[in-house]
């Protein structure tokens, strides 16, 4: 699958990033996680440790999000420009995870390195002008997600 990203948006970026991380590394401490690395390499944006195993998680933020999951949304939309990082822990799929949290970073979904697969990478269906005419994204059932609150 070809895939097709939006052209990269720093000022949204130096908005959310770091909120978003945060967020994520609360909620890892308090899964018992011990925090290895958290700075931007490009990779994953946390590497923790828990019982003995190294485990990468990344983040994005869903800005239209708020409140509880709107349940028309059929799905949680990951992009696909984030395969590279299914391909670069491609041996380890079992220990890295994507989290798309929402607008106010208190609830998040939980999504699998295993569930990224390249048969999930479209095109959203329909027109949205938040998105250029070919990007693609992961799109995976948010019933097959995990919820966790953050």
């Amino acid at each position: 699958m070809q895939v097709h990203t939006r052209r990269f948006r720093k000022d949204v970026y130096d908005k959310v990033n770091e909120p978003s991380k945060q967020a994520l590394v609360k909620f890892l401490e308090k899964e018992g996680h011990e925090i290895l690395s958290q700075k931007e390499d490009y990779f994953a944006d946390v590497v923790s440790t828990k019982d003995g195993q190294t485990f990468y998680h990344e983040v994005e933020r869903k800005a239209q999000w708020s409140g509880d999951w709107p349940t028309w949304w059929a799905e949680v939309r990951i992009p696909g420009r984030k395969r590279r990082l299914v391909q670069k822990y491609q041996n380890e799929l079992e220990n890295l995870s994507f989290f798309v949290v929402n607008k106010t970073y208190d609830k998040a979904w939980k999504i699998k390195g295993t569930q990224m697969t390249d048969d999930c990478i479209k095109k959203p269906s329909g027109p949205n002008y938040r998105m250029p005419e070919n990007e693609t994204f992961f799109h995976i059932p948010y019933t097959e997600a995990e919820l966790v609150t953050l």
